[in-house]
């Protein structure tokens, strides 16, 4: 992502954090009602119990809340780009690990089981593309996740009826047929009642014998 997408995503959110404080309204990803259906989307990735997850743009931490209150035990790492956000983590959940990172740039360290991410790559980007960035993060995730893990990214759909011109809407056959240069065996969520898509990503089998 282009340096000056990225202030402009830090400054946005540090003006919404200070208007609404901890709050879904911060992140301006809906309400909560959609939240749910989207974690519950997520985690149907296949996420176990300890298993090892890696949140992307991870706000809050809700997904990491929503595990929790589902009884599902698993070891955390959120990245967000705003060190604000990651403040505000590190506070709410001491156990869980917290970095700010932007995965473009910095080194993931380590696997993960899951690696995930939710309205993390809608807002259109001035100075880059949408669409190549989207790319280049999917390929570094899928390199970083175990061989009993997976991906699961969500992403609004240009299956809409109307569209804002702040957001970017993308082709879901088009980020399907990418996922299949990474990776056989790739299963594409349009499923939800929302105006979105979420694509799971899991590595290949290594034979068939």
């Amino acid at each position: 992502m282009d340096k000056r997408d990225k202030q402009l995503i830090i400054n946005r959110y540090k003006e919404r954090l200070n208007k609404f404080g901890v709050d879904i309204k911060t992140l301006a990803s809906g309400n909560v009602k959609r939240q749910l259906i989207r974690y519950k989307i997520l985690s149907e990735v296949g996420i176990f119990n300890g298993s090892s997850i890696l949140d992307l743009g991870c706000g809050f931490a809700d997904f990491y809340k929503f595990l929790k209150e589902r009884g599902t035990s698993v070891d955390y790492t959120g990245y967000d780009i705003s060190p604000d956000f990651i403040k505000v983590c590190t506070e709410k959940f001491p156990e869980a690990q917290f970095n700010v990172k932007d995965i473009q740039t910095d080194r993931i360290v380590g696997e993960f089981d899951f690696i995930v991410a939710s309205q993390v790559f809608n807002n259109k980007l001035t100075y880059d593309n949408n669409d190549n960035v989207i790319k280049d993060v999917l390929e570094k995730v899928y390199k970083v996740c175990s061989s009993r893990g997976g991906v699961a990214i969500d992403m609004l759909t240009h299956y809409v009826d109307f569209k804002e011109e702040r957001l970017h809407y993308y082709s879901p056959e088009k980020i399907f047929k990418f996922c299949k240069t990474l990776t056989n065996r790739v299963v594409l969520r349009h499923d939800y009642p929302l105006f979105e898509f979420s694509i799971y990503l899991y590595k290949d089998f290594k034979s068939w014998a």
